[in-house]
C-alpha cells in the first residue's frame, strides 16, 4: 500500500511559482517513487505515470534520472534550511534560562517531528548520497555548519550553568544528536512510542557520558 504522497509545492512556494508545472510534477513524482522503491529500482516510465505525463516529457527537463536526483538535493536543502533555523530560534528564545537538558529535549522533539513530516523527501535523497560524494558534500556544507552553530550556543549555555564539562566539543554533541534523531525516527517507523520518555532516557545517558568522558 502506498503512503500518502509528499507534495513539494506545499513546501517550496518560491520555486514552484517560477518553475514549469510539469517540472514540479516530475520532482513530486520522483520523490514519492524513490522513497517507495529506491532510486535504482524506479524507472522513468513510473515517474512519468505518477506525474501524468509522457515519459519523453521528462527528458525535456531532465536528461537522465540522475539529473532529477541532482535537482532534488538543492531543493531538499531549501526545504530544510527554514525548518532548521526558525524553529530552533523560537525554542532558544522560549527556553532562554532553562537547564541544558530541557533545551535539548525541546529541540529533539521538534526535530523528530520535522523528520517525520518530511520523511518521504529525506528518504528519497539521503540513501543515494552515500554513493555520490559531490552531492553528499553539498548537503554537508550547507546544513551541518548551521546545525553546529546552534549546538555550540546550547553547549556554551550548559557550560556557563556548570551543567556541561568545559572540555566538551560541540561537534561531538552535534553528531550524536543527529544520529539519535535519524536512527530513532527509522526505528520507530509507524510504531507507537513514547517520544518524551525515549528522548529523556537518551539525554540522561548521553550527558552523563559527555561529562564523564571529559573528566577522565
Amino acid at each position: 500500500m502506498k503512503e500518502n504522497n509528499y507534495d513539494i509545492e506545499e513546501y517550496l512556494k518560491d520555486y514552484t511559482a517560477a518553475s514549469p508545472d510539469k517540472e514540479v510534477r516530475i520532482i513530486n513524482a520522483a520523490i514519492n517513487a524513490f522513497s517507495e522503491k529506491g532510486f535504482e529500482a524506479t524507472r522513468t516510465k513510473e515517474i512519468a505515470e505518477r506525474a501524468g505525463i509522457a515519459e519523453g516529457t521528462i527528458f525535456r527537463y531532465f536528461p537522465t534520472k540522475n539529473a532529477i536526483l541532482e535537482r532534488m538535493v538543492p531543493l531538499l536543502i531549501s526545504v530544510m534550511m527554514p525548518k532548521i533555523s526558525k524553529p530552533i530560534d523560537l525554542i532558544l528564545e522560549e527556553y532562554d534560562d532553562a537547564p541544558v537538558t530541557e533545551i535539548f529535549q525541546a529541540i529533539l522533539t521538534d526535530r523528530i517531528q520535522m523528520v517525520r513530516d518530511n520523511g518521504r523527501f529525506i528518504k528519497s535523497v539521503l540513501p543515494e548520497l552515500i554513493h555520490r560524494t559531490q552531492l553528499m558534500k553539498q548537503m554537508q556544507d550547507s546544513i551541518l555548519p548551521v546545525i553546529e552553530q546552534y549546538v555550540s550556543k546550547i553547549v556554551a549555555h550548559g557550560k556557563a550553568r556548570g551543567e556541561l564539562s568545559e572540555s566538551l566539543e560541540p561537534h561531538t554533541v552535534m553528531l550524536q544528536l543527529i544520529g539519535f534523531i535519524l536512527t530513532y525516527t527509522i526505528d520507530s517507523g509507524g510504531k507507537q512510542k513514547d517520544d518524551q520518555a525515549e528522548i529523556e532516557r537518551f539525554l540522561y545517558y548521553v550527558t552523563e557520558g559527555w561529562n564523564k568522558a571529559c573528566k577522565s
